[in-house]
């Protein structure tokens, strides 16, 4: 066998496709204690984390490290949200953090997977359960913040891209002590209404703020609600547990509001394009028409010449026999007609009497005779 050899950047390529195309390893939480902690000055946080018995080296990109709340440091007992990743050029692999909380903070994060396995395991995150959405309703409620950024993104885009369809607004808190509460309030006002779509969430906020999304009797009301539902809460990663159970998910209002609905101008082109396809449509019918009626026209007046023809024949036919029966045809071939003097044809000698006038039809001209015996 030909023998293949690969290189060592082939092998490590395939490591870290290996490693990061295992679900498993995807937006793990990680617990341990922060060490070799370096903040580098583009914002990239370089550290390991580790516990009694292992250690593993982990990063995290400025994009991520400047959302979170603390300044990370050695010794800081911690929960990380991380992916597996693999270094390719030292063949080294490790945590690829998005989110990074203290302890406590991340017990909170902990009991959230708890829950939020829980509910996976009753089924209600399987996606057999979601609806379609009609994006062409006649009517969308919302329910989000009163005064905020997200119902007037909603709104707006809405109503620029159908605004054929009616909105229906649930104003409740989206954060805070009170926002579980007031948001399963206003989902429950929104079940009396006819609605083709609900759309739940907020709009742009910390982390730490979309506790209210996670509310588990929240959760699984929203799990039964009679029309479809869009959530909208406005993280990629953080997702929240509305995100899963809801039939559609987008990261802004505005995605939101493409997900609920068609955009006028698409229907506007489709029906350009459907009256341009009618219009070519029927002129290729009447083209066929008229293609049709001038064949079928030469095929009439060949029919009508061919019926002419016939009866011509027939009429001829029926011409010689009339000829053949008629009595002129008779005399002209030398035979005559003798008629009594009351104008009846003799055929009998018996009809007349000596003395009685008769009188006899040739072809040309008639005889005047008296019965002599």
């Amino acid at each position: 066998m030909e023998r293949i050899v690969y290189s060592v950047k082939d092998i490590n390529t395939y490591i870290k496709a290996s490693l990061t195309n295992d679900d498993n390893l995807k937006y793990i939480y990680v617990k341990g204690e922060i060490s070799n902690c370096k903040i580098a000055a583009t914002g990239h946080i370089y550290f390991s984390i580790k516990d009694d018995d292992s250690i593993i080296n982990a990063v995290m990109f400025a994009n991520y490290a400047s959302k979170i709340t603390f300044s990370p440091k050695n010794g800081d007992e911690v929960i990380l949200l991380a992916s597996v990743d693999v270094y390719i050029p030292r063949g080294s692999y490790q945590l690829f953090v998005y989110d990074i909380s203290l302890e406590g903070q991340g017990n909170i994060l902990l009991e959230l997977e708890k829950l939020k396995k829980k509910l996976a395991a009753e089924g209600l995150f399987d996606e057999d359960r979601k609806r379609k959405i009609n994006i062409y309703p006649k009517a969308i409620g919302i329910i989000t913040a009163k005064n905020s950024a997200a119902i007037r993104d909603l709104v707006f885009n809405i109503k620029r891209r159908y605004p054929l369809a009616g909105i229906y607004f649930f104003p409740a808190s989206v954060q805070g002590e009170n926002a579980p509460k007031e948001l399963l309030e206003a989902f429950k006002k929104s079940q009396e209404y006819d609605l083709d779509t609900l759309i739940i969430g907020r709009g742009g906020g910390a982390s730490e703020d979309l506790s209210a999304f996670n509310d588990e009797t929240l959760v699984r009301a929203v799990a039964n609600s009679k029309m479809p539902v869009i959530a909208a809460v406005g993280h990629e990663i953080d997702s929240t547990l509305i995100d899963y159970i809801a039939d559609k998910r987008a990261s802004t209002p505005t995605g939101a509001a493409e997900l609920a609905t068609v955009d006028q101008r698409e229907i506007i082109q489709k029906l350009a394009y459907a009256s341009t396809d009618m219009k070519e449509a029927l002129i290729n019918k009447v083209d066929n028409m008229k293609e049709a009626t001038s064949s079928y026209k030469e095929a009439l007046a060949n029919a009508l010449k061919n019926k002419i023809y016939n009866y011509n024949l027939r009429l001829s036919a029926y011409q010689k026999q009339l000829l053949a029966l008629n009595p002129k045809g008779v005399l002209s071939r030398g035979y005559s007609i003798t008629l009594d003097a009351s104008g009846k044809p003799i055929t009998n000698s018996k009809q007349v009497s000596k003395g009685e006038k008769i009188t006899t039809i040739l072809e040309k001209g008639q005889i005047k005779s008296t019965v002599e015996e």
